[in-house]
């Protein structure tokens, strides 16, 4: 890896492209980030502070050039200050159309475009999926679609208003208009970052991971996002993400607050993970799925093709668990009407048994005559120990087991299966009899 002390200037001149990669958050910057850098460039303004100032580091991934002269970047880290800055300038040339074209063009042509590129190569700067559109549409100067506004996407278009706001009347207590040249020059030239380019053999996945090792800023779903796709061949990524990552991801976004989404989600991968009896704390999620990919990667020539049949078998799943709490996901009127009642009664841990019956259920191996008998065999093991006041902290290890010891009992029968387990259990995991009941 190399390091260097750089001006925005010296990073964004030039054929270049700085793409944020999958494995990013989306922008995330709030108002009291975007405040403290504005103060920063007015003390600069001001001369309050003398020489330059330290923005802090940008980790990117040189990768190799295009026959049309493009140079690529992967932003591993700074991409929330990279984004910050390009929508800034974006807000500044817009600004100055007015008052001055030339400042305005060069602002444009010089450090937020590659002038004579199409498509993506276009953009010096190329968020992540989720803020693409919106970026895109501030750096073209086109009034952003309605669900952009809303989504978490919005944050790309709150920061732009910021800045527009800030240019208006950048002193709260005068209307003094700005230098915008020498405010210009401070942007490009005055802010310092040290830019830390890694090799082409490097992982950047890994050398995000240990930048980011406290886990403080990516929850435990961002984490597992990540590692898939960073363990699958970059030219499948797009595709793989499109396809079956992202409507994923945006069922569980429709269904709760935006902020609520990501811990539901990894919800859904802790009971993934224990349907078949595996004890795993939920906040080693992200560990335990890590090295179940790992392990599929192994079990196959190709390591690619055991991270895609392991995605499936993930996202499959998760789907299964979206539709048990979710109800309105469920389109069979009869599945529906017993996941409300489980959700009713607050019995939503026998979902991790559930996941396997919902995957027999699909599969074809079991009837919705069946399905129903176990959903109905489980809310009367629940509500008996609820009424005769048995606790229910046992019920986690119960449930994590359960699939594998009726399986046991009788594999080619699964509702017979269930009642011989059910009627076997002692002690804190007994369902009570009608003489205990009574």
């Amino acid at each position: 890896m190399k390091a260097s002390e750089t001006s925005l200037r010296n990073l964004l001149e030039g054929g270049k492209q700085f793409q944020i990669p999958l494995f990013q958050r989306p922008y995330s910057w709030k108002e009291e980030n975007w405040e403290t850098l504005w103060e920063d460039l007015m003390s600069l303004y001001n001369d309050d502070e003398k020489g330059f100032y330290f923005l802090g580091p940008i980790v990117t991934q040189a990768e190799l050039g295009t026959a049309d002269g493009i140079s690529r970047y992967i932003v591993i880290d700074g991409q929330q200050r990279f984004t910050t800055l390009s929508i800034l300038l974006a807000a500044l040339r817009n600004y100055l159309k007015k008052s001055d074209k030339q400042i305005a063009e060069q602002i444009h042509e010089f450090f937020l475009i590659n002038k004579y590129q199409k498509n993506d190569d276009f953009y010096k700067v190329l968020p992540t999926q989720d803020d693409c559109d919106a970026y895109k549409s501030i750096i073209d100067n086109k009034t952003p679609k309605a669900r952009n506004k809303e989504s978490q996407s919005g944050s790309i278009h709150k920061a732009y208003k910021f800045f527009d706001d800030k240019l208006k009347k950048p002193f709260a207590d005068e209307d003094i208009l700005l230098d915008f040249a020498k405010f210009k020059n401070i942007i490009l030239e005055r802010l310092v970052l040290v830019n830390i380019t890694s090799d082409n053999n490097d992982n950047p996945y890994l050398i995000f991971e240990s930048l980011n090792n406290k886990g403080e800023e990516l929850t435990q779903a961002d984490l597992v996002r990540n590692y898939i796709f960073m363990k699958l061949p970059s030219e499948e990524r797009d595709e793989v993400y499109n396809n079956e990552w992202l409507p994923l991801q945006e069922s569980f976004k429709l269904n709760m607050k935006q902020k609520e989404y990501a811990d539901e989600l990894t919800k859904a991968f802790w009971f993934y993970l224990r349907k078949d009896g595996e004890a795993v704390n939920e906040k080693a999620v992200y560990k335990s799925i890590k090295q179940r990919f790992d392990e599929s990667a192994k079990r196959f020539e190709k390591p690619e093709l055991g991270i895609k049949a392991e995605l499936q078998n993930v996202i499959k799943f998760t789907n299964y668990y979206l539709r048990l709490n979710f109800d309105h996901e469920e389109q069979e009127p009869k599945l529906k009407h017993w996941f409300q009642r489980l959700k009713k009664l607050d019995f939503t841990t026998c979902h991790i048994f559930l996941l396997n019956i919902y995957y027999e259920y699909e599969a074809k191996h079991l009837s919705i005559q069946d399905f129903e008998k176990i959903l109905q065999y489980l809310e009367s093991y629940f509500v008996r120990r609820w009424i005769v006041g048995i606790p229910t902290r046992a019920l986690g290890i119960t449930f994590n087991n359960l699939y594998k010891q009726v399986k046991e009992k009788n594999p080619e029968d699964l509702v017979d299966g269930l009642r011989k387990v059910l009627i076997s259990f002692e002690k804190t995991q007994v369902f009570p009899d009608d003489k205990l009941f009574c």
